[in-house]
């Protein structure tokens, strides 16, 4: 595979490797909409991403890492928006612990991905703050998931 053949491959793989995280069903695409935006967002074990994926992003393949996956888009467009994602997750002896998203721009979305570390049966309460407007007040977002090993 020559490379630019392999380098216009590594979008769609990543797509469909976090696409394919919103159509499992243990994985059901979660949103929240307001007048302007529509956020999707879901967390999901590391394992299901390719392990290419996985090395071009830098991200860990393991059975007690997830990945965590925010993307906003445009309701009058329909277009994905960039924006400044923030947060913080909680878990149930209330740790808390920052999350650093890394922006994955693709052409034709944007995804916000923050890893994450757990252990069977962790639960964690996730606050987010989005803004895809800087002169505009960041969106909220509170949700819990609890996360199992991959076998």
């Amino acid at each position: 595979m020559s490379p630019k053949t392999h380098h216009s491959l590594i979008p769609r793989l990543v797509l469909a490797s976090l696409t394919l995280s919103f159509a499992l069903p243990s994985f059901a695409e979660q949103a929240i909409h307001s007048q302007k935006y529509d956020i999707h967002y879901n967390a999901f074990n590391t394992m299901i991403v390719t392990p290419e994926v996985a090395q071009t992003y830098g991200f860990t393949r393991a059975r007690n890492r997830a990945l965590l996956n925010v993307a906003v888009i445009d309701k009058a467009t329909k277009k994905p928006l960039a924006a400044m994602v923030t947060g913080t997750r909680t878990n149930i002896i209330g740790q808390v612990l920052p999350l650093e998203f890394q922006q994955i721009k693709e052409q034709n979305a944007i995804y916000y991905i923050a890893q994450l570390r757990f252990t069977e049966e962790e639960m964690w309460r996730f606050e987010l703050k989005i803004q895809p407007d800087l002169n505009a007040k960041a969106i909220p977002l509170k949700f819990s998931q609890t996360f199992y090993l991959e076998q």
